[in-house]
């Protein structure tokens, strides 16, 4: 399991590779159906800056990068945040771990 967003969710990224090796793929189809729209950041012209604005939102890092980048302002910015915050409050591992 290679993504960026693994340092902004590290529990449901550990979850879904053990869905995946334990042979519970409705599980991993689960989270990794939550996980999509954030993956897809991974794609796109911003994607350092998206990523590491994750991290900070999630508290598990920074914001900052390196020049030439800059941090995302703006809608987009907003958009991030509200993104990585809605995905925050419907992780799987939250209605999973009720399950279980």
């Amino acid at each position: 399991w290679v993504s960026g967003l693994t340092s902004a969710f590290p529990h449901e990224s550990v979850m879904l590779v053990k869905a995946l090796e334990a042979g519970d793929t409705r599980t991993a189809l689960e989270i990794y159906r939550w996980f999509l729209p954030l993956l897809h950041l991974d794609a796109e012209h911003d994607l350092v800056q998206s990523i590491k604005l994750a991290e900070q939102v999630m508290g598990r890092g920074s914001e900052r990068v390196r020049m030439p980048r800059l941090p995302l302002i703006g809608e987009r910015r907003a958009q991030i945040i509200k993104m990585v915050e809605d995905a925050a409050a419907s992780r799987p591992s939250l209605s999973i771990n009720k399950a279980a």
